[in-house]
């Protein structure tokens, strides 16, 4: 016997058989019931819903020996030969391939004979948004006027390219999306009735992947038994399917609070060489902060894996989530349409952990670029040099209290202080010289204070703490201090929260004496000077 797939074999045949639809059902086998049967349906919805299956049972209903009737017995002639395609009566025509004048006016000169067997004669047309404009104006007159033995049902997934003067002629049915939990429970049923062997977590991620649509489920059922071997598992369906799985979906969230893309590029990479779909990494990973939003709302109540994101509710605020998902939404469209997804991918990394100010600047106002770059940096070196006197003085009135250091150490310790702030611009120059970028990372670094023979600098964020320790970069920064520096002299990183610099700002804005340093630092930096009028 030739093999029947399980979407064939399982397409429901009565009403109460169809998935997730009970708002239709309801209405269709009250009005058989009732006998107000119309001569034209319009059934609308995304594939796999049930649009064309309803469409046969209806018609079954219609033309059943014992009917008309909400139940057809699906065991008399009639109901047979619809089931099998082969009723005279009932005729599925594809609006894709039959889509032209003259095919609507073949069926419009049949529709004058009555049925051959059946009470009505039903006319199914699929996809039928795919009709011309004058197919379509050629069906209007049969639809205004149709005889009484004949039942229209249009079924389309574009309801929307329809001529209004068509909608209008038809009652019309709205096809849901299929729930997850219904595509569930109608897997149950076939596993079970199948015999076959497959676990919970593989059958969940199975309804979950269908994406609403229940003949997709069937579909994707079918080809993970042929790809199993054995009992189907979680890590088949995924490699069938291409999916992400959630504990990646986790580590990318994780990485991206610290502020880590490098980690997120490297797992994107693996997870791409594992033969990962990209347009599946965005799509769970809109599903994970949709999740995070909910329960940062306090709407945990719907939420299947509630245990698997709480742990990271607290680490995004509302705002920051929604930006997330809007990037992530803009990066789906710019994949659809890429040749290499790979670096859109790595560069969404980049820009899910970072802002970019400067960056997206000079994309609107390329020639603001210099003057916003030098109050940066003026900022910084300011907050910077003001911090570091005030918490100088705290800890030497801290060891001075407590007796750790004589007069001459102190005296040594501030000479080395101020002959490390003296050169510190000059080792940045000379850094700058030998590798551009790496000067401007260290003119972004905040000065935190200065001990023994070392400085803690503030960073951002983590990358920036990684840029500035690789092992090149460190030799080139060695070398800067002993040309400059006559003592041994070493760097320390930190990273800054946001509050740290906030209580700087209000630190050096604290003291009236110190913006006459700025001031100069100011003519200094834009070689300007002071107007009196």
């Amino acid at each position: 016997m030739v093999y029947q797939v399980l979407a064939r074999k399982w397409r429901p045949q009565l009403f109460e058989e169809i998935v997730g639809q009970d708002h239709i059902v309801r209405t269709l086998r009250n009005a058989i019931s009732l006998g107000r049967i119309a001569h034209a349906y319009l059934f609308t919805g995304m594939r796999g819903t049930g649009k064309t299956s309803t469409a046969r049972i209806l018609a079954k209903a219609l033309n059943c020996k014992k009917g008309p009737t909400p139940s057809p017995c699906n065991g008399c002639d009639n109901c047979k030969e619809i089931m099998r395609s082969e009723s005279l009566d009932v005729l599925e025509i594809d609006g894709a391939s039959n889509r032209g004048i003259d095919e609507i006016r073949e069926l419009r000169e049949k529709a004058r004979f009555s049925p051959v067997k059946a009470k009505f004669k039903v006319y199914i047309i699929d996809e039928v948004h795919m009709l011309t404009n004058p197919a379509f104006n050629a069906l209007l007159k049969i639809l205004e006027e149709p005889p009484s033995y004949i039942v229209f049902i249009f079924a389309t997934t574009d309801p929307h390219k329809l001529l209004p003067t068509i909608v209008s002629r038809c009652q019309r049915f709205d096809f849901r999306k299929i729930p997850a939990s219904k595509i569930l429970a109608r897997l149950y049923q076939i596993v079970e009735k199948e015999e076959i062997r497959i676990n919970k977590e593989a059958l969940t991620l199975i309804a979950e992947g269908a994406e609403n649509s229940m003949r997709d489920a069937e579909k994707v059922l079918d080809q993970a038994v042929s790809y199993a071997e054995g009992e189907i598992t979680e890590a088949d369906v995924v490699n069938l399917l291409g999916m992400v799985e959630k504990k990646y979906l986790f580590q990318l969230t994780q990485n991206m609070a610290q502020k880590n893309p490098l980690a997120n590029i490297k797992l994107i990479n693996q997870l791409l060489e594992e033969g990962r779909d990209p347009n599946w990494v965005i799509k769970e990973w809109q599903r994970w902060f949709r999740d995070l939003i909910i329960l940062k709302m306090g709407g945990d109540d719907f939420l299947s894996e509630k245990k698997e994101v709480e742990p990271q509710v607290s680490f995004f605020t509302l705002t920051q989530l929604v930006h997330f998902i809007n990037l992530l939404s803009a990066a789906k469209r710019k994949i659809a349409f890429s040749s290499q997804p790979q670096v859109d991918l790595e560069l969404l990394m980049v820009e899910l952990s970072f802002g970019f100010e400067a960056d997206s600047l000079s994309l609107k106002e390329p020639e603001l670029v210099g003057i916003y770059q030098k109050i940066l940096d003026l900022e910084k070196r300011l907050t910077s040099e003001s911090s570091f006197a005030e918490k100088k003085k705290k800890i030497s009135q801290e060891k001075k209290e407590k007796g750790y250091e004589d007069e001459q150490q102190k005296a040594e310790k501030i000479d080395k202080d101020n002959e490390f702030l003296k050169k510190w611009p000059l080792i940045i120059k000379e850094i700058e010289k030998r590798k551009k970028t790496l000067g401007i990372w260290l003119q972004k670094t905040s000065l935190i204070n200065i001990e023994k023979n070392s400085a803690t600098l503030g960073l951002k964020n983590g990358f920036h703490k990684e840029i500035l320790t690789e092992k090149n970069n460190l030799r080139l920064i060695n070398e800067a201090l002993k040309k400059f520096l006559p003592f041994s002299f070493a760097l320390k990183y930190v990273l800054i929260k946001e509050e740290d610099k906030e209580e700087r700002k209000l630190e050096k804005s604290s003291s009236k004496s110190k913006w006459t340093g700025m001031v100069a630092k100011a003519i200094d930096i834009f070689e300007g000077e002071i107007v009196r009028r």
